[in-house]
This record gives structure tokens, sequence and C-alpha cells, in this order.
């Protein structure tokens, strides 16, 4: 059974890898696998949620400060060096690598983890994007199989230890608030029945 699974993992691998192989791609999914990339816009962001959005938005970015850094540190140095499995460009001939090999593990992606925990997070803060947080995350994570980096199950093994984190932050955040709120600054939020305006985002802060 694992070893139908791993083959299933391959052919979508090479099928992804070197079948939608081509100059366009190659420098599409460069851009959109390097981190760097996204620094000035994630900056921007933070800043102005700090600045304009009071209480929330800085709840909210401190949740993703503490989400991105259990994602990230999770899956780079307590996963990965659990199941010590081996990139599928060092592991099988013939893979293309438009931005090179790397020789850390490969199981589970931590780029796909990040996406998940902060594309969670942002969903659950700002309702009708999530279709956009979606596709950036999906952008991201075939990215890191487009490059030969990852095998699929890598990717979306990082997503779902992403989501968890995710999840536990927004969790944990609502409950620290609820302590850190005082009864008398609670109020009522309003409630949208059709679940279309700014009152329906789920975040707890």
């Amino acid at each position: 059974m694992e070893s139908f699974l791993y083959s299933i993992d391959v052919a979508v691998f090479r099928w992804i890898n070197e079948g939608w192989s081509g100059p366009f791609l190659d420098g599409f999914f460069a851009y959109v696998t390097d981190i760097r990339h996204y620094w000035p816009a994630i900056l921007v962001l933070c800043l102005y949620w700090l600045w304009k959005g009071g209480p929330k938005g800085r709840w909210l970015v401190a949740s993703l400060v503490v989400a991105l850094f259990l994602s990230d540190q999770g899956s780079s140095h307590v996963l990965k060096f659990l199941v010590q499995r081996i990139r599928p460009c060092n592991a099988l001939d013939g893979v293309l690598t438009p931005v090179g090999k790397s020789g850390a593990f490969s199981f589970p992606s931590s780029h796909a983890s990040n996406m998940g925990s902060s594309m969670f997070l942002l969903s659950m803060a700002f309702r009708p994007w999530t279709p956009l947080f979606i596709l950036i995350a999906l952008l991201v994570g075939l990215s890191r199989i487009y490059l030969g980096l990852h095998y699929p199950s890598d990717v979306l093994g990082g997503y779902a230890f992403g989501l968890l984190v995710g999840y536990g932050v927004w969790l944990g955040v609502g409950k620290l608030k609820n302590l850190t709120t005082s009864p008398k600054t609670k109020r009522k939020k309003p409630v949208h029945p059709r679940g279309t305006g700014a009152g329906q985002r789920f975040l707890p802060f």
C-alpha cells in the first residue's frame, strides 16, 4: 500500500514538474515561491493594521506572527527531522530544478505550512477575500512541486500542519482576548443575517 501511494505521489510530481515545464512557468513559479517578493506587501499591511486597525488589527498582526513562527519552526526543525524524507530533486532522476536544489529534508513543505497558517487566519479575518487567500496558498504549493523541491504529499502535509497551527492560534487568541478584556468593555457584536458584511469576520478579536 505504501509503495502504491508513493507511486501515485511520484506520478503526480512528474506530471507537474516535467509535464508543465516551460520558460514562462519557470519564471512565474520561481517568483511565486520566493518569500522575499512578499515582504514589502506584508510590511505595509502589518503597519496599516497596527496603525489603523485598532485592537483588532493589533491582535491580527500578533496572531500572524505567532502562527508563522510555530508553523515555520515546527515544520522545518521538528517534523522534517522526525520524518527525514529526501527531496525528490535528490531522490529521483531527471527532475527539473529551475531554481536549483536543496539539501534540506522534504516533508512537510515549510512554504505550504506557512501558507496554511497565515491564509487561514486571513480568511477568518476577511471572509470575502477567502478565494484570493486560497489561490495564493495553492500557487505557492504548486510552485514547490513544479520547481522539483517537494512531492505533492509534502505540500498537502504542509497545508494540514499549517491549518492546525492557524486554527490553534485562532482559538488561543480568542481565549486570551476574553481574559484580557474587561467585562465592561465587551460589547455585543451586531448580527448580519446574510453573512456578507464586515460583522461576519470570524477572527475572535
